[in-house]
């Protein structure tokens, strides 16, 4: 079970659609027919996001893959082996194959926001340019998140902030952002080959996945039987500047 912890928001565009800056203004109103099951990528599929989203589409019927440098096993789920920092095995381990959806849910934290853009960027681009020659991909679907919004780790809450509740018509933060760089990458390789996108930017990802650091859940329901006096509300860990405005 995964929960998206609100907001969760979500920006559309059409193939050949807005770069950059441009972003605000592109939208659609369908992805094309992804109402039907069809053959399903998900990217980082041993995580949180990913292994959730190969589950769902998997019980709904679709034919699904799950790339991850270290593929687990999933039930009705074919698993994909590749480092996508190596463009060459990247394009190796995805030649022959067809999807129709692409759903991008993994990055890699890096020591700075140069490299984290570098690195980042260069996997969904080795990602893309992978896919280019097995045709067939309609949509590609990119999760980000909150720090869209509230800037990267680095300068994470601090400077001038948009108003909450965040809205996909908000631009951008002028600072250097690793989900920028993502975005701009899907942009590119939408124009390129012709496909719809959409990117998703949860506040807060709840959920399970083995040997993930990232999960909040069990320590969020442990939290008040050690904070709470009997009979005292308990406090809710959100940064203040992350839920109000």
């Amino acid at each position: 079970m995964i929960c998206l912890f609100s907001p969760t928001i979500h920006t559309r565009g059409t193939p050949g659609g807005a770069t950059g800056a441009d972003v605000t203004g592109a939208r659609v109103t369908h992805y094309g027919d992804l109402t039907m099951a069809g053959n399903a990528l998900v990217v980082g599929a041993s995580g949180i996001v990913g292994s959730a989203t190969a589950a769902l589409l998997a019980s709904q019927g679709w034919t699904v893959s799950g790339l991850a440098r270290r593929p687990v096993a999933q039930d009705d789920v074919t698993p994909v082996a590749a480092d996508l920092q190596d463009a060459a095995a990247t394009a190796k381990a995805l030649a022959g194959r067809q999807y129709d959806a692409v759903f991008i849910t993994t990055w890699l934290r890096q020591d700075s926001e140069a490299e984290n853009i570098r690195v980042n960027a260069a996997m969904v681009r080795n990602l893309l340019d992978g896919l280019r020659n097995s045709g067939g991909v309609r949509h590609v679907a990119l999760v980000t998140g909150l720090k869209h919004y509230l800037g990267p780790f680095e300068a994470y809450g601090k400077g001038t902030l948009p108003q909450t509740p965040f809205r996909e018509e908000q631009g951008r933060l002028d600072v250097e952002n690793f989900y920028y760089a993502q975005e701009d990458e899907v942009f590119a390789a939408a124009k390129r080959d012709g496909f719809t996108w959409s990117v998703h930017r949860p506040h807060t990802v709840i959920g399970k996945a083995v040997g993930n650091a990232i999960i909040w859940g069990r320590p969020w329901r442990s939290m008040p039987r050690y904070v709470a006096r009997p009979g005292a509300p308990s406090c809710f860990p959100v940064p203040r500047h992350s839920g109000t405005g």
